[in-house]
């Protein structure tokens, strides 16, 4: 059944139409369907990563063995079982971060880097001979702000999970 609505005329006072009630069925229907979709566009964005203390102590002791064999490269032979050590232990950092999916790809990448440059560093060890304690102070200096670069990411992550 259709009403129509019809104009009331009063003197000097425009056209008024009457004013249609919804039901209250139908008032209480938006509000939900607007927080529903905006809980499902809180699901969809999950960018937000979160504080891990594993990757926290990770970084922060593989810094202090990286630089501690860095001091060992100004000494005529190379400790490759130490440095061996260090890969490994660079490694599992790098596969540890690399699990946790897209989430993670600011710390994973840097974690990359570090790899990257610690291998870069052994292998001109390896090749150029001792290093002056110039070129160690240079190096390690280097790799300490990439520890750091990616050490005080971590530290700003969300703590609240």
């Amino acid at each position: 059944m259709t009403s129509r609505l019809r104009p009331i005329r009063t003197a000097n006072v425009p056209i008024a139409y009457p004013r249609r009630r919804l039901p209250s069925r139908q008032l209480l229907t938006y509000p939900v369907l607007i927080f529903f979709l905006l809980l499902q566009s809180c699901a969809l964005f999950n960018g937000i990563t979160y504080y891990d203390y594993t990757t926290y102590k990770n970084l922060t002791e593989n810094k202090a063995e990286v630089l501690a064999l860095y001091e060992t490269f100004i000494n005529e032979k190379v400790d490759s079982a130490a440095v061996r050590e260090v890969r490994l232990k660079l490694s599992k950092m790098y596969e540890y971060e690399k699990g946790k999916g897209e989430t993670n790809q600011e710390t994973f990448k840097q974690i990359q880097i570090l790899r990257d440059i610690f291998d870069r560093h052994v292998n001109a060890r390896l090749q150029n001979g001792k290093w002056t304690t110039e070129n160690m102070q240079n190096l390690s200096e280097n790799i300490a702000d990439a520890f750091d670069l990616a050490i005080s990411t971590e530290a700003l992550k969300n703590k609240s999970k």
